[in-house]
């Protein structure tokens, strides 16, 4: 259960620092510090938060949480451009949740895939 947490905690990570969306001014300025702490820490958080998954011994290789926890290293990865990192998980997260059949999940990782083929 506590992994469920860990990686629902990393895509929160992920969505503050890819910016993909614009709060109102006073809403950003409230919570400013907070969202400078989490700019400055995210990366390692979701590091420390996602080699917590990948080392539990008692979860599935190729199952759910383990391809969650390669979705959001392929995701940070893609954020920091490090092109060549996010491409080994976001195609290892593919591998993994290909298996399952069509999902949201899949669509994310596979539009990921190819944004960072462009």
């Amino acid at each position: 259960m506590a992994d469920w947490y860990r990686l629902n905690l990393c895509e929160i990570y992920l969505q503050i620092i890819s910016g993909n969306e614009k709060p109102p001014l006073a809403i950003l300025l409230k919570n400013l510090p907070t969202l400078l702490k989490v700019l400055f820490t995210a990366s390692a958080r979701i590091h420390g938060l996602t080699k917590h998954v990948l080392e539990n011994k008692q979860l599935d290789p190729s199952g759910q949480q383990v391809g969650s926890a390669h979705k959001a290293l392929g995701l940070l990865y893609k954020v920091k451009k490090k092109q060549a990192l996010a491409l080994k998980h976001l195609s290892e997260a593919k591998r993994i949740f290909s298996q399952y059949g069509p999902s949201p999940v899949l669509t994310r990782v596979e539009t990921a895939l190819v944004e960072l083929q462009k």
